[in-house]
């Protein structure tokens, strides 16, 4: 089985574990090469995390845009490096996401590809069937409401009001003014 790993970093020979949300060091692989491409944006800093996607009826990719033109705005222009490893030893399935996988042992690189815009690619796979956007109009006031109030409870865990240049803080704070602004209630 090929595992993916998407990565903004050209030239690595090897990954290795590295800082994650999940309690320990771990290098994060997909099955799905769409999806290990998304992780080579990283919109937000660690330990947060800004990767609005899951998956149609038919196992296929599906991107939400919980801002207007979310996806061009965090993809176009961005170069991204698909990692192939062929043999991954002892993996574990931290995220509970279908088709994602990490180790926290180094892995040797085996093949990569580089992919110059990763927006372009991706609306390629749209064109293949294989990736949508659903785009911020199509989203239920049902789902936006849960997005947004995992927003607040990050900003309130994190203190994030008391630091307004952190980068998750500036994230917020040009795409969820909303939430920045309103006290929780």
């Amino acid at each position: 089985m090929i595992f993916y790993h998407g990565s903004s970093v050209k030239g690595l020979k090897e990954l290795k574990p590295f800082l994650s949300e999940h309690g320990k060091p771990y290098i994060y692989f997909a099955t799905n090469s769409l999806i290990a491409l998304l992780y080579a944006v990283k919109p937000v800093p660690k330990p947060f995390s800004f990767y609005p996607y899951g998956f149609d009826k038919n196992g296929n990719v599906v991107y939400s845009e919980y801002y207007e033109n979310a996806f061009y705005d965090l993809y176009k222009g961005k170069t991204g490096y698909l990692y192939e490893c062929d043999d991954l030893k002892e993996t574990d399935t931290p995220t509970k996401i279908n088709c994602v996988y990490a180790t926290t042992q180094s892995v040797k690189i085996d093949r990569v590809t580089k992919i110059s815009d990763l927006y372009i690619f991706y609306k390629e796979q749209e064109e293949k069937g294989l990736f949508s956007i659903k785009q911020k109009s199509e989203i239920s006031d049902k789902e936006m409401n849960f997005v947004l109030d995992e927003l607040r409870k990050d900003i309130e865990k994190n203190d994030l009001k008391n630091l307004p240049q952190h980068a998750m803080s500036i994230f917020v704070q040009k795409h969820f003014p909303t939430i920045w602004g309103a006290d929780k209630g």
